[in-house]
């Protein structure tokens, strides 16, 4: 890819994401292993994880993650919901808190609600010195660097990265992960940075023509399974802020379940697949949505046959797909809204700290 010059700082920081995940991994080897420990030493079965919008997102690929490697199911929660869902009867529990500025009046007053209940606090955020930060028994940063642009972008990634190699450590100090299978799952993390890198330079004029060419859409659906699926509302979430469409993200055949009515010839659908899932899933779906005249981008980790206008591989393991995938939504987001006019850094209705 040729270096090119970028006015918004949109595009810079999603520029910057290799290098973030890179940095991240690596200075929180250490601190991830110890709050682990921390983690575990006070763990009871039930672990509450606490967030808004792309924090809430990041923590919901941790849910699922977590699930599948330690059969441990924690409840996510959004954080201005927080103190209305957790009873005051609740024992001493553990909660995850994640928020980009850790300054969100949500996620304060979530974390001071677990603290009344003697909860065991673990704080993740891009701000050393937040309030989050200065509330929390237990911190991990993301090291991500200050993100100026409102879309969270590079911050994103940094906590799945964070939040994977906490399920992955959390996972294998319960014994539920045997050592084999964490050294790849630790190695897969290890080099996501790479895969971004590498995905990134290989499709964004690809995705930049794309959405000049789909300039004309009103609305975007973005579908996901599995481990996907949080993505999928994730991808929706910077769609809605960046380029003012309506945007849904739902799990794959939920689609079928009444939201498939919405299609025509101006709407978009994003389908994030990958080789790991049933290829059956994805291909009736396709066929349905052609049939009715809506245009398909399909993210995938290999080139296949299917009946869409636009393909992106990225070359990932299913681990890593969240995070390697994220980029690439985001840059369509980005192209998108400049095909339509906006300013993707300063959408004029939302701010970057919810008070």
């Amino acid at each position: 890819m040729m270096q090119k010059s970028y006015e918004h700082n949109m595009i810079k920081e999603i520029l910057e994401e290799p290098t973030v995940l890179y940095r991240t991994f690596e200075k929180n080897r250490k601190d991830v292993e110890r709050v682990s420990n921390n983690i575990l030493r006070r763990f009871k079965g039930t672990v509450y994880l606490t967030g808004s919008g792309t924090s809430f997102h990041a923590l919901l690929s941790f849910q699922y993650l977590f699930f599948q490697l330690s059969g441990t199911y924690a409840t996510a929660i959004y954080a201005s919901e927080f103190p209305l869902w957790v009873p005051e009867t609740s024992p001493p529990s553990i909660v995850l808190a994640v928020s980009q500025s850790g300054e969100s009046s949500d996620i304060l007053n979530a974390v001071k609600w677990a603290d009344k209940l003697k909860f065991y606090k673990v704080g993740i955020t891009n701000k050393i010195g937040s309030q989050l930060s200065l509330q929390s028994d237990d911190v991990l940063y993301t090291y991500a660097g200050e993100e100026r642009a409102l879309a969270a972008t590079k911050t994103y990634v940094a906590q799945l990265i964070v939040l994977f190699s906490l399920a992955s450590n959390l996972s294998h100090l319960l014994g539920k992960v045997q050592n084999s299978q964490y050294h790849r799952l630790i190695n897969d993390l290890e080099n996501s940075y790479s895969k971004v890198k590498l995905a990134i330079d290989k499709n964004i004029d690809k995705i930049e023509n794309f959405a000049k060419e789909i300039s004309y859409i009103d609305r975007v659906f973005v579908l996901g399974t599995g481990f996907l699926y949080p993505s999928a509302i994730e991808g929706s979430l910077k769609l809605k802020e960046t380029c003012t469409l309506p945007s849904e993200g739902f799990a794959l055949r939920e689609f079928l379940h009444g939201p498939i009515q919405l299609i025509n010839e101006k709407s978009l659908t994003i389908i994030l697949g990958h080789s790991s899932i049933d290829e059956k899933l994805y291909s009736d779906l396709i066929n349905r949505i052609k049939n009715f005249g809506g245009k398909i981008l399909f993210i995938n980790d290999d080139l296949t046959e299917y009946n869409v206008d636009e393909q992106i591989v990225v070359d990932a393991s299913y681990t890593i797909s969240p995070i390697a995938y994220a980029p690439m939504i985001q840059i369509l987001a980005y192209y998108l809204a400049i095909a339509k006019g906006l300013n993707p850094d300063s959408p004029e209705k939302l701010s970057k700290v919810v008070k």
